[in-house]
């Protein structure tokens, strides 16, 4: 395999919660198990905001273009590691990994693309 895209992305977690105050605003960029997990945590504009920026990191890493946000999807395995999930036929024989981290006031994101 080799790698084909790579993609971070970088955001202020104020503007995701200013964001995500707007009527229907997260359920145009994030799927409904995303919005439950994220609303289940204390620091859940932290939560939402390092995923929105795996969603760009990984937009900007993948070979093609032209996708949903919402066809993006961040989830967690058991241990706590993260994982990306991108619904979209163009994906088969690619493999991705991601990175976040976020703090109160940043969350930051970074993919990378193998085939």
């Amino acid at each position: 395999m080799a790698i084909v895209g790579i993609g971070t992305d970088l955001i202020e977690v104020k503007r995701v919660e200013a964001f995500a105050k707007k009527p229907g605003a997260l359920e145009r960029i994030f799927s409904a198990e995303e919005i439950a997990y994220c609303l289940a945590r204390t620091n859940r504009f932290e939560h939402l905001a390092v995923r929105f920026a795996a969603k760009e990191a990984v937009y900007k890493a993948l070979p093609f273009d032209e996708i949903a946000f919402r066809n993006i999807q961040v989830k967690n395995l058991e241990n706590g590691q993260p994982q990306v999930v991108v619904d979209d036929p163009r994906m088969q024989g690619f493999k991705l990994f991601i990175s976040l981290s976020h703090t109160s006031t940043y969350a930051v994101a970074y993919a990378v693309v193998e085939k």
